[in-house]
């Protein structure tokens, strides 16, 4: 009998709470979180979610209804939601032997069979040392500790899989609600007349792996409790770092568009390093907007570096020759998107046979300008273009304090 089981850690409502974590005057009140240019609705409040608002709606769709319920709107605040992240996730290694991060407001970790008291004394230091409020479900495996996730969220905040009932309990279940399982994968499964976990299940297994693959036999056999995605399991390395956004208007001005490529080279480039990879290979492209006379007038240029390199001042000259040749005077543009690839990690780089001795010395300059960058708040120091003008970024007009990143934005508390 397996008591070694798998539990997964869930940030309830993360961006929202994440919100209320400095605005307690919001908690059992709605609030919603806008995506990039204040566009959709990316987190919701349970008391949004209560409206019947769905995710991903345009925001300017249920503006009204928002506003009539007094419904508290936030830009994203990315840089914000990392930092809360990585405290949760440092919490959860400091109490537990083995963690997986499995997204920015997950992570699967191992727990013995029963083992309530050790569940909730994670939930309580994260919530005391952090101040997000988290749910945990436990089970046999994966799959199965993502659904009993589901009823921690219901319930007390923790909920161990009673498998003697998860038979019974299965035929009720729909299968696309289980974790993997969604769109064309879903009307498979419905097209063979498997609607419930419990046929699944029940299904046999020979069959299944004939029809739907080494996909549909794990996930058969995690259902039934057999671990079939180890907690150990690698993730393939990442292959590209792409770093984009929309202008909060259109704009044909060169030093403009130049400011946004840099912003963007600046931001792949910190990303890279801290994967402690380089990249040979990189990628700018602008566009104008979908929906103006001008769509077919965007482009892209790439170039292929010698030697991989994760040097800003070097990626910058490039992007910059780069957008110089993309540019047409009379194209209003709308986007710029940067896309670093074909990476390498820094042990393994080959070096050229003829290095740019100026790009050598300023190597060294990079992990000092992140540390600076660390300990002053994003953008504080850069290299390249920077302009006074924000006209270019998104909108984000309701975007909360940098709380956690940014010495200026420190609450104060005066007595």
């Amino acid at each position: 009998m397996n008591t070694q089981w798998i539990g997964l850690l869930d940030c309830n409502n993360f961006f929202v709470s994440c919100e209320r974590l400095f605005r307690p005057d919001l908690i059992g009140k709605p609030v919603v979180v806008l995506s990039g240019n204040d566009g959709c609705i990316v987190a919701r409040s349970q008391e949004v979610k209560d409206m019947g608002v769905p995710m991903g709606v345009p925001y300017f769709q249920v503006k009204d209804i928002l506003k009539k319920a007094e419904t508290t709107t936030f830009s994203s605040h990315f840089a914000l939601y990392r930092d809360i992240s990585r405290r949760v996730f440092e919490v959860m290694r400091e109490e537990l032997d083995e963690v997986q991060q499995y997204s920015v407001d997950e992570a699967f970790f191992k727990c013995k069979q029963g083992d309530v008291a050790l569940a909730l004394q994670v939930k309580n230091a994260v919530e005391q040392r952090v101040g997000i409020p988290v749910s945990l479900g436990v089970a046999p495996s994966k799959t199965l500790a993502k659904y009993a996730n589901t009823h921690a969220k219901k319930g007390s905040g923790v909920h161990f899989l009673n498998m003697d009932n998860w038979p019974e309990e299965a035929i009720k279940v729909p299968l696309q609600t289980i974790w993997g399982v969604g769109g064309q994968m879903e009307m498979r499964y419905k097209q063979h007349g498997i609607l419930t976990v419990a046929d699944l299940m029940s299904a046999d297994s020979a069959r299944v792996k004939q029809v739907f693959g080494i996909h549909g036999l794990r996930l058969q056999k995690e259902l039934l409790g057999t671990v079939a995605l180890p907690f150990d399991q690698v993730k393939e390395p990442q292959k590209s770092i792409m770093s984009s956004r929309s202008f909060s208007q259109e704009t044909n001005d060169p030093s403009i568009i130049a400011d946004a490529v840099a912003y963007h080279v600046r931001h792949a480039l910190e990303d890279l390093r801290r994967m402690s990879c380089k990249a040979s290979v990189l990628r700018v492209s602008i566009r104008p907007s979908r929906h103006g006379d001008y769509l077919l007038r965007g482009g892209s240029k790439e170039a292929v570096f010698n030697a991989p390199t994760d040097n800003t001042i070097q990626m910058l000259k490039v992007a910059k020759q780069l957008t110089t040749e993309l540019l047409e005077p009379d194209v209003p543009y709308k986007k710029v998107r940067i896309v670093l690839g074909r990476f390498s990690s820094g042990e393994q780089t080959q070096e050229s046979l003829f290095p740019d001795a100026g790009v050598k010395k300023s190597d060294a300059l990079m992990p000092v300008l992140d540390g600076l960058n660390k300990l002053l708040g994003k953008e504080m120091v850069t290299i390249g273009s920077r302009l006074s003008t924000h006209k270019w970024q998104s909108l984000s007009e309701q975007r909360s304090p940098s709380y956690t990143t940014r010495w200026a934005d420190l609450k104060q508390v005066k007595t």
